[in-house]
């Protein structure tokens, strides 16, 4: 009288058909997962600018999105808060030399008639790349995207 059930052999072919399948999987979802952190990182960003940009034209007063590119954080001077981004994506900031405050760590400032000292945030990821830019007369945020050759 036989049992009902599964073999050994079927259950380590069952085995071996989903390590095969894990194995040509994974290195596929990785860069999809890196892309969705970057453009998550890019939103991230350019919403910290808006926010910043509004506070000056709300208050009345300058405000300071200041990025720390090694600790991949930043923050809005009129908030305490400090917000993180993913360590997966790169990050560059070019702003005006006078916004430079130590290594890797530097600011956009915002006045209260809307302008800024203007720069470019890029980050870089999965071979994409995201350019935040600020218009130094306007304070206009605007993003793209193109094709990165950084690793």
């Amino acid at each position: 009288m036989r049992g009902r059930g599964f073999t050994l052999l079927e259950m380590l072919l069952v085995l071996g058909i989903g390590a095969i399948l894990m194995a040509v999987a994974v290195p596929n979802v990785m860069p999809a997962i890196e892309a969705a952190q970057l453009g998550a990182a890019a939103r991230d960003v350019a919403s910290g600018l808006r926010f910043a940009r509004g506070q000056a034209l709300s208050r009345r007063q300058e405000v300071r999105f200041t990025l720390d590119v090694p600790g991949h954080r930043y923050r809005v001077s009129t908030r305490p808060k400090v917000f993180g981004l993913p360590s997966g994506v790169g990050l560059k900031l070019f702003t005006a030399s006078g916004e430079v405050e130590g290594e890797g760590v530097g600011s956009i400032v915002f006045f209260p008639d809307g302008s800024s000292t203007g720069g470019r945030v890029t980050l870089f990821a999965a071979g994409r790349k995201r350019l935040i830019d600020v218009n130094w007369l306007t304070g206009r945020i605007s993003s793209s995207e193109e094709e990165s050759d950084e690793s």
